[in-house]
């Protein structure tokens, strides 16, 4: 570099200083309208207000929390939205519901054959069964190519894989 050149770097750098300096030093005015932070939107008719206040209250509680704090623990009862809330709340709790159950796959190795059912809702996925295993109520009869047979006390239940046809791979 030359000393010219040198020279010229030394002047660029002098001048971002000085302005750098004169941004620090000079207020800078905006026409802005000044609003204060408090203020919040009128409440919808027939909220009541000691609601929203709680609801505010909780909301501060959970913007302020750590959610990955070692004192932290767990909630106690699992968020569910309001939608799915009521539709579990039409469910009568004295009528017996047959469980979910999924089939995703069967194989055959050199044990024998295999089922991937979905069929506990407390392990997310699938689980591996054999003939003779307990599947919820059920007890895993037979394992074919593309189904299962389950049994129980009421009677006979087949879980067919769904068809591949139509799914985007």
């Amino acid at each position: 570099m030359s000393r010219r050149d040198a020279q010229r770097v030394l002047l660029i750098a002098a001048l971002l200083a000085v302005g750098a300096l004169a941004l620090q030093v000079i207020p800078i005015h905006s026409n802005l309208p000044e609003v204060p932070f408090e203020e919040r939107a009128p409440l919808p008719e027939g909220v009541d207000p000691s609601q929203q206040a709680a609801a505010l209250l909780t909301y501060e509680q959970i913007v302020r929390a750590d959610p990955f704090g070692p004192d932290r623990t767990p909630p106690t009862e699992r968020y569910v939205p309001p939608e799915l809330r009521l539709a579990q709340q039409s469910v009568r709790p004295d009528v017996p519901v047959a469980p979910r159950l999924q089939l995703f796959g069967v194989a055959t190795g050199p044990t024998g054959a295999v089922a991937l059912i979905d069929a506990n809702p407390s392990i997310p996925g699938a689980e591996i069964y054999r003939i003779g295993d307990r599947v919820s109520i059920y007890s895993l009869e037979s394992i074919s190519d593309t189904m299962v047979v389950l049994r129980s006390g009421s009677g006979v239940r087949t879980l067919r894989l769904e068809s591949l046809t139509g799914r985007s791979r």
